[in-house]
């Protein structure tokens, strides 16, 4: 496994306010060349032990892109299986961010116990579809999906009992600010008590667009030609020419209880995480939908730029992820990786322009500060805070 490193988050505070924010990676960011010269079924194998966060939509983005490079026909139930593992995997990061991260940042207690026994039924039923042929066209059999409703029956319990305090179609069910404000108050279920205590900061608001994922014309037309381009875009990747913000608040911004907080409070650290539950009580139904057979939006779009050349993007936890690879002579010839932490953590992008302003009355709550909206923004690395004292702002 390569070392995944770490963000430097450097801070400016005068004394009274956060004045600006500098972002500097440690990351291994071209570490996908270690793929170049290896077979398209060693790379699917290698993929997920180089990075292990999200390991598992790190591999449907490299099937992807090198079944849009090769031509590869994907079978709808073998694309059933990758968005139902893209999604349980997004359920899982998303509560370990809320049961463990997020309450050792608010001084809350952490709910160990509880999210270590769900793992293990997210383990239980992932490893029987994950360990097939390098295209998963012969993992298990794959259109027999009981033992993924068993697993959605479970999750849905759990929310239910460890998150909402409440069924979680009921909570998709408040559909105003307003109807928000009295779940808070009663401070019904741990994620009220937790987003309770973020609801009322201003933190983290900036003017950073939302980018989710992109249509094939954007993918095709923008996206890969910039990747392919210039290696600097896998270290500060832009849309439209300019830093932009992904993951569950761009995927949300839509849904009608995420739209009115935006409206009312902007893309706060509050919001950002009312955006995560929110998605959360959706996934669950994602899920039930994708193991019933029915259709839903995709969470991955691969496109062939020219032969022997694909480019793949997937929806994971914390954004848009995507691979693109080129093949030569049943080698992989190019391969690169841009991550979402890439776009959050751009050093013009939504971190250091969330932070700017904010009021601190000492290092410490500028520290808290940064730590609050590295959470919101959920780097897949871990990250160190320094904040500078007034001499040195």
């Amino acid at each position: 496994m390569i070392a995944e490193g770490r963000l430097n988050l450097e801070i400016a505070w005068n004394g009274k306010q956060i004045t600006g924010a500098t972002v500097s990676s440690a990351r291994a960011l071209h570490a996908s060349r270690v793929l170049e010269g290896k077979s398209a079924a060693q790379v699917i194998g290698m993929v997920p032990l180089l990075f292990s966060i999200c390991g598992r939509s790190q591999t449907v983005a490299a099937a992807a892109a090198l079944e849009a490079a090769s031509g590869h026909e994907v079978r709808v139930p073998v694309e059933r299986l990758r968005e139902l593992v893209v999604a349980a995997e997004c359920v899982h990061e998303h509560l370990w961010r809320l049961l463990l991260d997020l309450p050792a940042l608010l001084g809350e207690p952490q709910r160990r116990d509880s999210f270590i026994g769900m793992r293990r039924r997210f383990d239980d039923v992932r490893r029987r579809f994950a360990s097939g042929t390098a295209w998963w066209e012969e993992a298990g059999d794959i259109r027999d999906l009981g033992s993924w409703r068993v697993l959605v029956g479970d999750i849905e319990d759990f929310l239910a009992a460890e998150v909402y305090g409440m069924e979680a179609g009921r909570f998709l069910r408040v559909a105003t600010t307003g109807e928000l404000e009295e779940w808070l108050a009663a401070g019904q279920g741990p994620a009220a008590r937790l987003l309770g205590g973020l609801w009322n900061l201003s933190l983290g608001r900036s003017d950073v667009p939302l980018f989710s994922l992109p249509e094939f014309a954007a993918l095709a037309g923008e996206i890969a030609p910039a990747l392919e381009a210039s290696d600097e875009f896998v270290a500060a990747p832009c849309s439209n020419g300019a830093p932009a913000e992904t993951g569950a608040l761009a995927r949300e911004a839509k849904q009608p209880l995420v739209a009115a907080a935006l409206a009312g409070r902007g893309n706060t650290v509050g919001v950002r995480i009312l955006a995560r539950l929110v998605e959360l009580a959706r996934l669950a139904e994602r899920m039930r939908e994708l193991s019933h057979g029915g259709r839903v939006l995709p969470w991955l779009r691969s496109v062939r730029l020219r032969p022997k050349t694909g480019v793949a993007a997937v929806e994971t936890a914390r954004g848009v992820l995507i691979h693109l690879a080129a093949l030569d002579g049943g080698k992989v010839s190019r391969y690169r990786i841009v991550a979402p932490t890439e776009w959050n953590f751009h050093p013009d992008g939504a971190f250091a322009r969330g932070l700017a302003g904010a009021a601190a009355r000492d290092e410490n709550e500028a520290g808290r500060a940064a730590a609050l909206l590295a959470h919101a923004l959920d780097p897949c690395v871990a990250y160190d805070v320094r904040v500078g004292s007034p001499a040195h702002a």
